[in-house]
């Protein structure tokens, strides 16, 4: 364990750090950020009334939207001259989400991303190989930010292609590649087309973050490049990766509670779910400086694991991730909000929005988005060309606005019917 102090930590310690930094977090957000202190007021209350862990269900949620509403600096808790990193990822409106850190945040941040590298058994002892789309730009950097403050020597993300990503990890000798799930099915075809065999690697283990990981896939991957995997979660509007993490003992993914304050809540009615039971996590930040988050719904249906794992550590595990509770999809690990499709469609249809509908396909391990545009004589023209342009415009614009891969095709009511 980097701290065992911590991530083995007695529960009632716990509670105890916990309650502390939760009265500290409440304290900043009521006094340095309008919305929170509208919340406290309008419900009557008062910062002497948190005297108890239990007592942080009498706050109402903070939603995306209350993101998107406060857009861009109305929830940060300290001046911008204290801000030394600004965020932005898309949201459910025009407005992105965008998250400030003053630098104790940036330095806690590294601190649990060394965390979760070495949980995944990675030293500075290890090259590391990150391969991750550009899409998770917010990812990509933190998470070689985390490396190279681990000690280990690391390969940033780069635009090279997969067959060049693999003879650098061959050449390179690197040891633990980070990626996601679907890249490393991916880089899996890519090395069959290349007559690539594990054996001329010297990977022993990959950390597969920013999408569920299925037992099957979990496998497949294992298998074809001979390695352990390990995995991670995170959320970008909560500081990014980091939040949870697999240990050897693969029992769950442990939570940083110690700075995170996790809840299940039932998605439905907004009210506890039963111990162990399988409902929304919400999470409030512990000890996040610049941007206090008060019981943030993820929208990830999980669980919560209260007893000691075998590794030793008794942070609090997830259980597996098994959807969402509301309509956001990701496609190669990117969120995407169906309201982002139908705004960015109609900046291609200057305005209008035709009848579409979408999927999620996988070919040779990439996830593809897949839209089918209703032709409509309001919206296209016959002209065969006219309507080809539109869809590459469409696919480009999907692509720069959101970080996806998408193929956009023109299809007739009769045959989406069919």
């Amino acid at each position: 364990m980097r701290h065992p102090e911590i991530e083995a930590m007695d529960r009632g310690e716990l509670e105890l750090l916990q309650l502390e930094r939760l009265q500290s977090t409440l304290t900043r957000a009521y006094r340095q950020v309008k919305f929170y202190r509208r919340q406290f007021d309008r419900l009557g209350l008062n910062l002497d009334d948190f005297k108890s862990l239990a007592d942080l269900a009498r706050l109402p949620y903070t939603t995306r939207e209350d993101l998107s509403e406060n857009y861009p600096y109305g929830l940060f808790a300290v001046p911008l001259r204290d801000i030394v990193r600004i965020l932005s990822s898309p949201g459910t409106t025009e407005k992105p989400l965008v998250v400030g850190y003053a630098a104790p945040d940036v330095k806690l941040w590294q601190e649990l991303l060394a965390r979760l590298y070495t949980a995944a058994g990675i030293s500075r002892e290890d090259i590391v190989q990150l391969i991750l789309p550009p899409g998770l730009a917010n990812w990509r950097r933190d998470l070689q930010a985390g490396a190279e403050y681990l000690g280990a020597s690391v390969i940033p993300p780069a635009t090279l292609n997969f067959a060049k990503e693999l003879m650098v990890m061959r050449d390179y000798k690197t040891s633990v590649l980070v990626t996601t799930p679907p890249l490393a099915r991916h880089l899996l075809a890519v090395m069959a087309r290349m007559d690539l065999t594990p054996a001329e690697l010297s990977l022993r283990q990959a950390l597969l973050v920013a999408s569920p990981l299925s037992g099957e896939v979990r496998q497949e991957i294992e298998q074809g490049f001979q390695v352990k995997t390990a995995t991670a979660y995170g959320i970008t509007e909560v500081m990014g990766p980091g939040l949870a993490f697999s240990c050897g003992a693969d029992g769950g993914l442990h939570f940083s509670e110690d700075h995170f304050y996790p809840e299940i809540i039932d998605p439905d009615s907004g009210g506890p779910v039963p111990s162990g039971a399988t409902g929304e996590l919400v999470i409030t930040t512990l000890s996040t400086v610049a941007f206090p988050l008060v019981r943030f719904r993820s929208g990830d249906r999980t669980s919560l694991l209260q007893t000691t794992c075998p590794c030793g550590r008794t942070l609090a595990r997830l259980g597996e991730i098994t959807g969402r509770t509301d309509t956001i999809f990701a496609v190669g690990g990117i969120k995407v909000h169906p309201d982002q499709i139908n705004l960015l469609i109609q900046e291609v249809m200057g305005g209008a929005l035709p009848q579409y509908r979408h999927r999620v396909v996988t070919e040779k391990g990439l996830e593809v988005l897949e839209i089918d545009l209703i032709v409509a004589e309001s919206f296209f023209s016959d002209e065969i060309k006219t309507l080809e342009t539109l869809c590459r415009r469409a696919q480009r614009h999907l692509q720069e606005n959101l970080g996806i891969n998408a193929r956009i095709t023109l299809k007739e009511l009769e045959a989406i019917e069919r």
